[in-house]
């Protein structure tokens, strides 16, 4: 008989020890579902550091630091697998399109505004909003999905009192507060997505968003948020975030890493210059879907720069 490895051993000492070494934890290692916006702000009462998302961040950073301890990592990807079928579950049937942009876009904005409209018009057409789950333009797109039953009137309203507060760093407490409270006196709020991550835990994930896909792997994370946008994404303006999402999902449609390529759309600020026009990133992407023989890759017809909503739901309709 060949010997025993004793890496093998290890593993099983491993995963006895869990318990022992981990005792109480702030997050259910196998969760049965998707988060909700109650499930994450339990304690608001008392704060926002007073939270369970908080409380679940401040354990992430704590067993985080490089390198991660083994034990707390084998527990982390657990509960990220079990998150990771729920998602599957929620998305099965459904045409999910993506809205990608900058956290730092301000409460009652133009940019702000015009991306609750991009988030009402995508729920009114039938499909469900997906997000990366936190302010700015996340946040405008999933309460604008999720008020999409809702008269534009009420919308505004609810926006201008939003805006009292116009971005996370001026209270954070009142800032998450206010959208709490709004969120969870939502009657019947329309079904959207968000996938937010720990690894950007200082930040809120807003809770406009019906399921709430949250991980602790930042990289498992983006890459999903990307594939699961199979009826297409919306680009709006941001920063190195938002940019890298455009190439990393250009590679997917270019591969075919998961399937069919879907639309992607470059959404232009309502006031200002025009972002994505200026940014170099159009003429990149008309590089980047060439191959070797000067032929267009996939995906390259799929491609749409907008300048209103009527553009971005033309270019959503694209099939390849």
């Amino acid at each position: 008989m060949r010997e025993r490895p004793e890496w093998v051993d290890e593993v099983d000492e491993m995963v006895e020890g869990c318990r022992r070494a981990l005792g109480v934890l702030p997050y259910d290692p196998t969760p049965g579902g998707l988060y909700s916006c109650s499930d994450l702000y339990a304690g608001l009462e008392n704060g926002f550091e007073a939270t369970v998302d908080q409380q679940i961040y401040r354990r992430a950073q704590i067993s985080g630091g490089p390198p991660v301890a083994p034990v707390e990592a084998l527990v982390q990807r657990t509960h990220d697998h079990g998150i990771t079928m729920a998602l599957n579950q929620f998305r099965h049937s459904k045409a999910l399109v993506g809205v990608m942009g900058g956290h730092a876009m301000a409460r009652g904005s133009d940019g702000y505004n015009q991306v609750v409209q991009l988030g009402r018009a995508i729920a009114k057409s039938g499909r469900v909003v997906v997000t990366g789950g936190g302010p700015g333009a996340m946040e405008a797109a999933n309460l604008g999905a999720a008020t999409s039953n809702l008269k534009e009137a009420q919308v505004e309203a609810m926006v201008a009192e939003l805006a009292e507060v116009p971005t996370f760093s001026d209270d954070p407490t009142r800032f998450i507060e206010l959208a709490v409270n709004q969120a969870q006196a939502l009657v019947d709020p329309v079904e959207n997505l968000s996938v937010p991550t720990w690894f950007y835990g200082h930040e809120p994930s807003n809770p406009y968003a019906t399921d709430i896909a949250k991980y602790f792997s930042n990289s498992v994370r983006e890459d999903g948020l990307l594939a699961i946008a199979t009826a297409g994404i919306v680009f709006v303006q941001g920063g190195p975030g938002t940019i890298q999402e455009v190439f990393q999902d250009a590679a997917q449609n270019a591969y075919r890493t998961y399937g069919d390529p879907a639309p992607m759309v470059f959404l232009e600020p309502p006031s200002g210059p025009p972002f994505w026009a200026d940014s170099g990133v159009m003429d990149v992407l008309d590089r980047t879907f060439l191959n070797h023989h000067g032929d267009r890759r996939p995906g390259w017809e799929l491609l749409t720069r907008a300048t209103d909503l009527k553009e971005t739901m033309a270019g959503l309709a694209k099939t390849s």
